[in-house]
């Protein structure tokens, strides 16, 4: 039986590198982000974190139902969880939207993280014990409108009860069932995710949502719930960085990146959201100093690496473009304007061979016919210019 079905997704943010700074801090003590409200009006509802979870009087009935139906007695309390979660997602309608545990059952539908908060109410429901693992793997990337989302992993492990297992065997390790939606044969174990970051992914994401259809204000109030639950998380202050950013307090959002790059182990998200301000604000010296920072670092989103080889190419650093669009092609293969970006950098520098080699690839992965047709005009242009 593949007990190993379910993943969350998380969003992240069009983010940027930036210059080294003089150290923030003159204490060892990491001192605690302020947030001015006035920008972003009264105080908005914000859904507590326990009806994130909270099912319907039907929806619980409709599970107990099955989960006390007297035909899997002999069956483990979080294993009927995990049959139950198979017969209701058979027809779920898989979109990119975050739902609550009551609005994800109602509508059938929901993202990755939808599916999560639906193991974790049910499991609450019936006392069985979860925990969330961090999970390392070749990551699907989209970007739209300047925002980019990426597939972050988070898998649930429901626990078999204490009272099925001997002390020697809990002491060893405890039994469980895994449940991961599209598992990759390189899926690697990080972390264990405590629930108050998890509890964070859902606010997040709201956040994220609300950036997107450009309403900053709830994104804000979204934000400092999210920071309620956990101050030092990495994707809250910088996602409060681009909403102050794009309201138009540079001076906040520079304040805010900063701290982060001082305190924080994200590092290189912040870096490259505050390369985005930077640029805004033409200060193309340190946009510079970014990129060539960015190319020593290991930095996992090929949108970045993208976004760097524009800006290097359009600043007639074609060598250094070179370089940033190939680490956007190793991280993610699949995109042609990694080979495309590198053919025109190619030509630039008078290298024709190797400009009508990434031709070649671009068109390899390239979809939509408009974009074949133009790679297609820049080979035949190629091939005739010899």
């Amino acid at each position: 039986m593949n007990t190993r079905w379910l993943t969350c997704l998380s969003l992240l943010f069009l983010v940027a590198g930036c210059a080294t700074r003089p150290a923030l801090l003159e204490e060892p003590a990491q001192p605690a982000l302020t947030f001015e409200s006035a920008r972003f009006g009264e105080p908005q509802a914000v859904i507590p974190v326990d009806e994130i979870f909270q099912l319907s009087d039907q929806q619980q009935a409709e599970f107990l139902d099955y989960f006390e139906d007297v035909k899997l007695k002999d069956t483990q309390a979080h294993e009927r969880v995990w049959s139950y979660l198979q017969q209701i997602t058979r027809d779920f309608n898989y979109q990119g939207e975050t739902y609550t545990a009551e609005e994800a059952l109602r509508k059938s539908s929901g993202n990755c993280l939808s599916l999560a908060i639906i193991t974790t109410a049910l499991a609450r429901l019936v006392g069985v014990e979860a925990n969330y693992q961090l999970v390392d793997s070749a990551p699907v990337y989209e970007s739209h409108d300047k925002i980019v989302y990426r597939a972050q992993h988070v898998r649930t492990r429901l626990y078999r009860p204490k009272g099925d297992i001997t002390e020697g065997e809990f002491l060893l390790r405890r039994s469980g069932l895994v449940i991961d939606y599209f598992p990759s044969e390189g899926d690697r174990f990080v972390s264990n995710l405590s629930e108050a970051d998890y509890h964070t992914m859902y606010y997040n994401n709201m956040a994220g949502e609300a950036i997107a259809r450009e309403d900053y204000s709830a994104a804000y109030w979204l934000l400092r719930k999210s920071l309620e639950l956990v101050p030092d998380n990495s994707g809250s202050v910088n996602a409060m960085a681009v909403v102050f950013r794009r309201a138009g307090d540079l001076d906040k959002a520079e304040e805010i990146y900063r701290y982060g790059i001082e305190n924080l182990d994200d590092k290189v998200t912040l870096l490259r959201n505050y390369r985005v301000l930077l640029e805004q604000q033409g200060r193309h010296d340190e946009v510079r100093a970014i990129n060539l920072r960015l190319a020593q670092l290991d930095d996992p989103s090929p949108f970045d690496w993208l976004h760097a080889g524009h800006v290097a190419f359009n600043e007639g650093n074609f060598e250094e473009a070179i370089l940033f669009y190939g680490k956007a092609a190793k991280i993610a293969p699949y995109l042609h304007e990694s080979y495309a970006g590198m053919a025109k950098s190619y030509y630039m520098i008078g290298n024709r061979e190797d400009a009508e080699r990434e031709f070649h690839k671009a068109l390899q992965y390239a979809r939509r016919p408009s974009t074949r047709s133009l790679y297609e005009a820049k080979l035949q242009a190629l091939t005739h210019n010899f």
